[in-house]
């Protein structure tokens, strides 16, 4: 087995990755702390659950008095966002030298921010070493988000209100960013531009829908108008 794309998925997550990530981990930390949430709970949050919007959706379903089934559809609909990404991502690691259940775990690590930084990436890897690569990365940044959430919930008496709401900000300009990099064909520059344009105002029409809407728009345009051209 080759270690050496375990160490370099986990030196591509330290850094940038790792940091914008955590500071948003270490405020849903802070959060849960003056929502009355023990540490262990922090702890279990996001070891388990690993995906900042649908922790948040979890503890606002549990604060509301909502029971198991309230709380499973809640993070289940919020969540809905990784299948595509998960889909995207196991067809270009797989290889019959990894044993099938072993992407049931990886399948646990996929997130937005592990995610972003692999399509920039795993084309310039062999195919037999994504896995590792991806396992490294994703891993690393699991334990990073784990570790920041309980230094959030630890610390969060010495941070001030305006200080957490510019640090959960930092993650998703790093995603914009990542997303603006990694813009590299017609199709994905063209849903882009849809969406921004799209975006706010669906927002105005159908509120809190707008960018699911927005998105799914600009999506389907685009693959149908680029279907077409193909068949041509």
């Amino acid at each position: 087995m080759n270690t050496n794309y375990y160490i370099k998925g986990f030196s591509d997550a330290c850094g940038v990755p790792i940091i914008g990530l955590g500071l948003s981990m270490f405020t849903f930390g802070a959060y849960l702390n003056s929502s009355n949430f023990n540490l262990f709970q922090s702890f279990l949050s996001t070891f388990f659950a690993f995906a900042l919007p649908g922790q948040f959706v979890m503890a606002e379903t549990v604060l509301s008095g909502g029971n198991l089934l309230n709380i499973f559809f809640a993070v289940l609909f919020t969540n809905a966002r990784l299948f595509p990404m998960t889909m995207h991502i196991i067809p270009t690691i797989k290889n019959k030298k990894i044993q099938p259940w072993k992407y049931f775990i990886l399948c646990h690590f996929i997130a937005v921010t592990a995610w972003i930084n692999y399509i920039s990436i795993y084309k310039s890897i062999n195919i037999s070493s994504r896995y590792q690569y991806f396992f490294g990365l994703a891993g690393s940044l699991w334990i990073g988000s784990v570790i920041f959430t309980m230094l959030g919930f630890i610390f969060s008496s010495i941070v001030s209100y305006k200080l957490l709401i510019i640090l959960v900000f930092f993650n998703p300009m790093y995603f914009l960013i990542m997303t603006l990099k990694n813009l590299v064909t017609k199709q994905l520059v063209i849903i882009f531009i849809l969406s921004v344009f799209l975006t706010p105002l669906l927002y105005f029409l159908l509120s809190d829908w707008g960018v699911m809407v927005a998105g799914l728009i600009s999506g389907t345009l685009v693959f149908f108008i680029f279907r077409k051209h193909r068949n041509e």
